[in-house]
């Protein structure tokens, strides 16, 4: 069974095939598909039945219209001008209408007249519609004023009541289309509408998540070498231990200190400080693993969380980064090249070790002892 969900399917598949890319236009073949979709089957119909009652300049009146409906329906797909097929279509219909009235031999046959409002106002719109339908109505007054063969067949009361009753018809129909078009009108701009604010909404959002990212950032980085700040490492490295304990592994936490860093800042200025404070960072962030957490405490320490690592191979790691960064050159603004020396002390969890800051008071005894040792050194 053809529903008008299944019609509607057909008639969007006509239509989309137009290679016009006007939307109102658009939308006046969607009616124009509809309305020949519905006319095609009923032409067909009174063709046959017209040849049978051989009026045959009726039948074929009908089956031109009819074949040209359908070509038109070809033509859609070729053509940006479809407004000339429906005009045409129009024009081929009101003539075909106008000679049924005149050579009506079943004197019934004017009634098809109503259907002409309810189609010409739906296919092209409140003005142009009621324009034709008032049109088609002066040509059927003009047949009942000058063909006098009319009133053997419409008396005259009969021929009032027509018209009167006709242009009842169309000024409903016009109401309601004008009604229907400015509803359509309304939905679309308030759609359009809805759509722009959804656009500034998402903007809106996408905005605050990139702020709120940055604000995130901000909060858990030191400003001058983009590590960890001292808060948010001590944050991620409570939750490791604690993970840590849950999962029988050990973890290693040391604390660096940069050799005499007042003393380059006293020699060469804080820039130079800053200078080596950021060519240290840089160096963790390419020498470290991945899995490795590395921040800035303050001033010039520096702390790291060594994850599913042993003793031995912690103190390893730690002795060759003291090592690498004895031999590491840092350029400072002017050009100049210094070499520093750091020191470390580090510390292992451990059953006995239930809170961060255990471990962090005896990494920073170690770090202490380092220092005593003559600095350079891990302990």
């Amino acid at each position: 069974m053809l529903t008008l969900a299944k019609l509607q399917y057909i008639v969007d598949l006509i239509v989309a095939k137009s290679p016009s890319q006007n939307k109102d236009e658009l939308a006046r073949l969607n009616h124009y598909v509809w309305v020949t979709l519905m006319i095609l089957p009923l032409a067909m119909g009174l063709g046959i039945y017209n040849s049978l009652k051989h009026e045959f300049i009726i039948a074929g009146g009908i089956t031109f219209f009819s074949f040209y409906l359908l070509v038109t329906l070809l033509l859609i797909q070729k053509t940006n001008k479809t407004y000339f097929l429906y005009h045409t279509a129009n024009l081929i219909l009101v003539s075909l209408l106008v000679y049924t009235i005149y050579a009506d031999t079943e004197q019934s046959r004017i009634l098809w007249a109503y259907c002409y409002p309810l189609g010409i106002i739906f296919l092209l719109g409140n003005r142009i519609g009621f324009f034709w339908s008032c049109l088609f109505l002066a040509m059927i007054i003009g047949l009942f004023l000058f063909v006098p063969k009319i009133h053997t067949m419409y008396q005259i009361p009969f021929q009032v009541r027509f018209c009167i009753s006709y242009l009842m018809v169309t000024t409903i129909s016009s109401w309601i289309e004008y009604h229907r078009s400015r509803f359509q009108k309304e939905s679309t701009q308030t759609h359009e509408a809805l759509c722009f604010e959804q656009i500034l909404l998402k903007e809106e959002i996408d905005r605050r998540k990139v702020l709120e990212k940055e604000l995130q950032y901000l909060a858990q980085t030191d400003p001058l070498t983009k590590l960890y700040n001292r808060g948010h490492f001590l944050k991620e490295a409570e939750r490791e231990l604690h993970r840590a304990l849950r999962y029988d592994k050990s973890i290693c936490f040391a604390i660096l200190d940069i050799d005499h860093f007042k003393q380059i800042n006293d020699t060469f200025g804080h820039p130079a400080g800053d200078a080596v404070l950021q060519a240290i960072a840089s160096y963790f962030q390419h020498s470290l693993r991945d899995t490795d957490i590395v921040g800035r405490l303050g001033g010039e320490e520096f702390a790291f969380l060594l994850l599913h690592i042993t003793q031995e191979q912690a103190k390893a790691k730690l002795e060759a980064l003291c090592h690498e960064l004895s031999a590491f050159p840092v350029t400072l603004p002017n050009g100049e090249t210094l070499s520093f020396t750091v020191s470390i002390g580090f510390a292992m969890s451990g059953p006995e070790i239930k809170r961060f800051d255990e471990l962090y008071i005896q990494a920073d005894e170690k770090l202490y002892l380092a220092k005593d040792a003559g600095r350079n050194c891990v302990r």
